[in-house]
């Protein structure tokens, strides 16, 4: 297991002096050709375009009609999903010294999630939403027969993307059966949320509170005692993995409370939960010591976790504006900087464009001020179809600058 782990570091930490720590020839010996970011990233961006395309549309007058649903879901089993699944199913056989998924897997799990979305697109949420549920099962399956089969232990935060992912899994479950008519009530709104406040924020806390501190600099990379280093002193690794169970259980069964019961104070249980773990692992009050594009893009989407955990819970009238905090300002600008990492370190190039990573600063502008206009909305009512629209552009053009620089890498790689 230890072989593994410092092997994984070789390819993901921030200090260029702890990545190459045997020879380069011996490095590029490890990149695998299947990894499966290189199908789901690109997929990711895809779905991602398609799914925010519409508000311009709409503003336009080219489509007509009720879009928020399908985007929605396009967002959260499209987009998010995709990137979700092309880091964990690339990093997950790292961390457990198993095999990536084989190319056949991953090209069903691929063509699942895209039926999944074009079928939401035509409003075939019933088609739609089953789809995307095989999508989760064939996910769950493939990462929890992984994590079973690991050659020893885990970083303590996992346990929040275990539970996170079988989180998803019960989410689209809910979703599917609340399409068919199954389910009532507020079961349809408890499986959307958990799959943003439930599933995406576990896993953002699990490998997030993990590979933050590594990304920003607070933490050396490996995590295990290494001969000549000093046991870590970090609260995050000296608590043990049943209490980030504990939290994520918490978490879980707080989406239920509040969705299903109505008891809206559950938001500032989930926001204290988050909090501590965020305080514990990232500290995010602490500016970053490695100063790049990408260190500073994980501080803030760390930093905007924060806020938009706080003000779901102390303005619930504005709680839909305000999850796109979560979404648009944390989530995605997470999804950028672990995104060009990956594709940079596992595809054999260089770490130096991080410094002055273009692409990924016009994204990181790009997406904080398309979150702005986004949460401005309900506040300009006599132009809150004109802030979807600009924020939706501002999201996609930073988005597409972004992929363009991303499918170019993972082209390229080697």
């Amino acid at each position: 297991m230890t072989k593994h782990i410092i092997e994984f570091f070789r390819e993901t930490s921030v200090n260029a002096s702890h990545l190459y720590v045997q020879n380069k020839e011996s490095h590029l010996n490890t990149i695998k050709p299947r990894d499966p970011y290189r199908l789901f990233f690109p997929l990711g961006i895809l779905l991602g375009l398609a799914g925010v395309i519409v508000w311009p549309l709409l503003y336009w007058g080219v489509i007509q009609g009720y879009w928020g649903l399908s985007h929605a879901y396009l967002q959260a089993d499209g987009f998010l999903f995709c990137f979700i699944a092309g880091f964990l199913l690339t990093a997950v056989p790292r961390f457990t010294g198993t095999s990536v998924p084989e190319i056949s897997v991953q090209w069903v799990l691929a063509i699942t999630v895209i039926a999944g979305a074009i079928l939401m697109e035509l409003q075939a949420y019933e088609a739609g939403q089953t789809a995307f549920f095989i999508a989760y099962l064939i996910l769950a399956s493939l990462a929890i027969q992984r994590l079973l089969r690991r050659e020893g232990a885990l970083p303590a935060t996992f346990s929040l993307v275990g539970l996170g992912i079988i989180t998803g899994l019960i989410a689209s479950a809910i979703s599917a059966a609340s399409a068919f008519g199954l389910l009532g009530g507020g079961w349809p709104l408890a499986g959307k949320r958990m799959l943003t406040e439930g599933m995406t924020l576990m896993l953002v806390l699990g490998v997030g509170g993990f590979l933050g501190p590594r990304l920003l600099g607070l933490d050396r990379p490996p995590i295990v005692q290494i001969e000549g280093t000093e046991p870590s002193k970090r609260l995050m690794d000296r608590a043990p993995s049943y209490v980030y169970l504990i939290a994520a259980l918490i978490i879980f069964i707080s989406l239920l409370q509040q969705y299903v019961a109505g008891i809206e104070w559950m938001s500032f249980v989930r926001a204290l939960i988050a909090s501590i773990i965020l305080g514990v692992t990232v500290e995010p009050w602490k500016f970053p010591k490695v100063r790049t594009t990408l260190s500073w893009c994980v501080w803030t989407s760390n930093l905007l976790l924060f806020v938009s955990l706080w003000m779901i819970a102390l303005f619930p009238k504005y709680s839909v504006d305000f999850l796109h905090i979560m979404f648009i300002g944390s989530f995605t600008l997470l999804i950028l900087a672990v995104g060009m990492r990956v594709s940079l370190s596992h595809g054999g190039h260089g770490l130096s464009t991080e410094k002055k990573n273009w692409p990924l600063r016009i994204a990181l502008i790009a997406g904080c001020i398309a979150m702005l206009a986004r949460v401005g909305a309900p506040f300009s009512p006599q132009s809150y179809a004109a802030h979807l629209m600009y924020a939706a552009l501002l999201w996609l053009i930073g988005l597409g600058i972004w992929g363009w620089r991303l499918i170019k890498l993972i082209r390229t790689s080697k």
